[in-house]
Parts: structure tokens; sequence; C-alpha cells
């Protein structure tokens, strides 16, 4: 045989091995994937959360820990993880899924909603139970736990129970749900919910960042910290407050025999809808009709290394005055005065700590989760920043203009692009800066950057992701959702 057949065979031979080899590794990736969904559907408990803001999933992972240590076997599974096949013959599934915006599902279960509920299967051996978080303040209350559990009866599975709805982490509606799964579960949980742990801090300081504005006015806010923790990203969540002025002057439109005790009574109560007072009723029981002020939530703009907590928050006006929230924080608040608050991990939009380019996008008060982002960027050495910010006028909302020139001059900030909606005719916004900045957008990208956004659901978010359908496609922004590598943090 002549060396150059001798080649020719060695060259078939290695071909015979590699395709030997690849029909091997694809027979094992599916035995791998059928025994993972068989690991999956063992599980006495299937836990599927959705959460936005990390509530749905804190709980989730919580009710997984007491079911454990119950005896029953539990697994919590994200429901962008969730695959079609999977749902015929998962038998106990406890769903917990929120709602923000008006009735929006959260963008880590916007496949699922897109995809999997145009579906129809048969659930018939399904038996389940939904807990639904939302905010009672917006008109589509719970909406997607409503559009969830209704298709799930739709398909023939099985409730344990009705519907169980939170109201911005209500300890009464979660202890509703305990209730209900101890008795479908015959087990004891352990879960009562006692409510947060709210901390007590401090009004250091306060500062208009847009004086002059035709805007809403916009505050820098200011807290002192005693080593409390959070990640940028992070939520803090403030009992709203009446100031010392609106009490007084409720007290003379209403005369309470102490001041002092009407003045207590009534710091936490709203006092804008009052429930009609009784002819023989007195002052005290009267307020105990009263309902609760609301709970207000806000993105942290700091991180614990700056020893404070910082807030931006734009004033909301009612027919009634100031927001019953920006208005205590932005005004009624005096300085040293205590702030009730709550800070709320966020998981979904925490910060990955990896060298890898950051393209942060945002607006308005939005600025905040963004200025944290990019200071713990900062404080880890990672340079490959780039900020899209988007306001009114230049001359009156360039909201942070000097630490964020210091950072694009030192090169914290790789790219900095501003827009000024009225500076422009026609009016410009941050998602036509991304249409301009196209090409240096799919390079990032193609270059493994994180798309991190901040601000208002209505028109901004929803022109950027209308933006990055356009330059991406729309399914490399799915992959992109579901690599975690596009964070939304959105009201």
């Amino acid at each position: 045989m002549t060396h150059a057949a001798l080649l020719l065979l060695s060259f078939f031979a290695v071909l015979l091995f590699i395709h030997v080899l690849l029909l091997v590794w694809l027979l094992y990736a599916r035995r791998a994937e059928k025994k993972q969904t068989r690991r999956l559907d063992s599980q006495q408990y299937l836990i599927i959360y959705a959460s936005q803001s990390g509530q749905a999933e804190q709980y989730a992972q919580h009710t997984a820990q007491q079911l454990r240590q119950a005896g029953a076997g539990a697994k919590c599974v994200n429901i962008q993880d969730i695959r079609a096949e999977e749902l015929p013959q998962a038998c106990k599934v406890l769903w917990m899924v929120s709602t923000y915006g008006e009735g929006d599902a959260p963008d880590q279960a916007q496949a699922f909603q897109q995809k999997i509920l145009r579906q129809s299967f048969d659930l018939s051996q399904m038996s389940y139970a939904v807990l639904a978080f939302g905010d009672r303040r917006y008109a589509n209350f719970c909406h997607f736990g409503q559009e969830l559990n209704a298709w799930l009866l739709k398909q023939q599975a099985q409730p344990w129970f009705d519907l169980v709805c939170v109201d911005q982490s209500s300890a009464a509606d979660l202890n509703t749900w305990t209730h209900h799964l101890e008795k479908a579960a015959e087990l004891q949980l352990g879960m009562a919910h006692e409510g947060k742990q709210w901390t007590d801090f401090r009004l250091k300081d306060r500062q208009l960042l847009n004086a002059g504005s035709c805007g809403g006015a916009m505050y820098r806010i200011m807290l002192s910290v005693h080593n409390q923790q959070w990640q940028s990203g992070d939520i803090l969540e403030v009992q709203s407050a009446n100031g010392a002025a609106e009490i007084q002057r409720f007290l003379e439109r209403h005369p309470a025999d102490s001041d002092q005790a009407a003045a207590d009574a009534l710091k936490l109560k709203n006092l804008r809808q009052l429930p009609l007072r009784q002819p023989d009723e007195s002052f005290s029981q009267w307020v105990t009709r009263f309902a609760p002020l609301p709970l207000r939530d806000y993105s942290i703009a700091s991180i614990p290394e700056s020893k404070q907590l910082e807030l931006v928050v734009r004033q909301q006006i009612t027919e009634q005055g100031l927001g019953v929230g920006s208005g205590w924080l932005t005004e009624s608040a005096a300085f040293g005065e205590s702030i009730t608050a709550h800070i709320r991990t966020n998981p979904a939009f925490h910060l990955a700590k990896i060298d890898k380019p950051m393209i942060f996008i945002g607006n308005g008060s939005g600025i905040a989760g963004l200025m944290a982002h990019l200071q713990q960027r900062h404080a880890w050495g990672f340079r490959q920043n780039w900020l899209i910010f988007g306001e009114r006028q230049q001359q009156f909302d360039f909201l942070f203009e000097q630490p964020l020139s210091d950072w694009k001059n030192s090169g914290v900030l790789h790219t900095l692009d501003t827009v000024f909606s009225r500076d422009h005719q026609p009016k410009k916004y941050v998602q036509h800066a991304l249409a301009e900045k196209a090409e240096q957008l799919c390079e990032w990208v193609n270059q493994g950057a994180y798309i991190y956004l901040c601000g208002s659901l209505q028109g901004m978010a929803q022109g950027v992701d209308e933006a990055l359908t356009e330059i991406l496609g729309a399914a490399h922004l799915e992959q992109l959702r579901r690599e975690q590598r596009y964070r939304r943090d959105v009201y």
C-alpha cells in the first residue's frame, strides 16, 4: 500500500472516530436531559417563581426551606427555566409570581407568558396553588397571578385552594397562604409571617437636583446608616409618614383631648381618606379605623462604602397636594427625623461581578440605581462602562453632572451619552440614542456586555425594548434575558 493510500485511510479513520464521538455525545446529552426532567418530576413539591424585585423569589426559597425541614422534598425553579414538556409530568406545584407596573408579568416570565400560556396541555395530574404578589394601588392588581391561575384551571389542573393575592408583602395575606398550605400539605411549616424587619434611618440631608426644571422637583435624599448592608441594585421600602405641620393642620380641624397622644396616633395614618365619624365615636376610636399610610419603593443610589444611603426622589403632585411618599421625604420630614424603612434585596437587578462591558440606560429618577452600579464598578476597578441617560433640559436636569463628568474624564466611564428631550425638535429620548449607537451596542454585546435599565416603565422602558429588539433581534434579546445579561428595574 502506498504512502498516499495510508494517509487517506488515516484521514477517514480520524473522521470516523470524530463522528462516533459526536454520536456518543449527542446520545449522552439527550439522556442527561431526560434524566434532568425525571429529577425535576420526582420532587414532591416543585416551587416555580417569577420575580421582578426579589419578593417572590425570596418567599419561594423560604417556603422550600420550610418544606424540607418538615420532611417534604422541595425544589425551587425560576419560571424562565421551565420547559413546556415538563409541565404535564409535574404533580405538586406551588406557583409564586409577581405582577409589576400596570399588570405586567415579570421580565423573567415574559417568554413563559408569550409562549407556554398560549398553548394547551393536559395538566389533570397537577395539584397546585398560586401565590400572587402585587400592589393594590394599581388597577390590574396581581394580574399575572390571576392570568396564570385561569390558564391552569383551563388546562384541568387541580387547585388545592383559591388564588391568594398579597398586597405589598402584607403579613396578613402571607399568613392566609401559610394556613391554607399547611392544611393542604398536612404539614406544620412554622412559617407565620411577622412582617419585615424595619430600621429607623435618620434624614441626614436633602438636595434639590433640578432647580428651574419644567418637570417635577427631583431631590437627592441622604440617610445616615449604622452597619446596614446592601448591594447596588437593592431597593429601600419606605414607610410613608405625616409631618408635624400636616398633623397640626388636621388637629385644628378635628380637635383631640391630647394633642401629643393624637399626633403619635396619626403619624402613620392616611389623613386624606377618612372614614365617616359616628356621632357617639370618640376621637381615639375614630382614629383606629383610619387606613395606614402606604409603603413606597425607591432604588438605592449609593453603596455601603459611601457611609450613607442615598435615594433620588421626584416629587409627585396629586389633587390633594404632594404624594404621601415623595412629600414625606422631600418636604415634610425634618432633618434628623426618623425614616422607617426596610432594605429589600433585589437579585434580579444585582450587578454581576465580572470584568465585562456594562451598558447602563435610564431616565429621570432611574439614575439612582445606575449611580449605585457605577460606584460599585468604580470600586471594583472595572472601567468598561457606558451610560445613556435621558431627562428634559440639559440646563436644569443634568442630574449628577459633576461626578459623571469626573468619571468620564478619569476613564471610569468609557462612554457617556446624555439625551435631553426638550432640547431637540422633534423630541429625542434614550431609545433614539441607542439607535444612533447601534454599531457600538452590537460590538459591546458581542464582547459579552450586560445591559442594565432603570427608570419609567411607560415610555422609556418600552421604547428601549423596542430599540434593542430592532438592533439585536427578538431572539438575541430573549437570549440576553435568559442569560441574565439584560436586567431591568422599572416602575
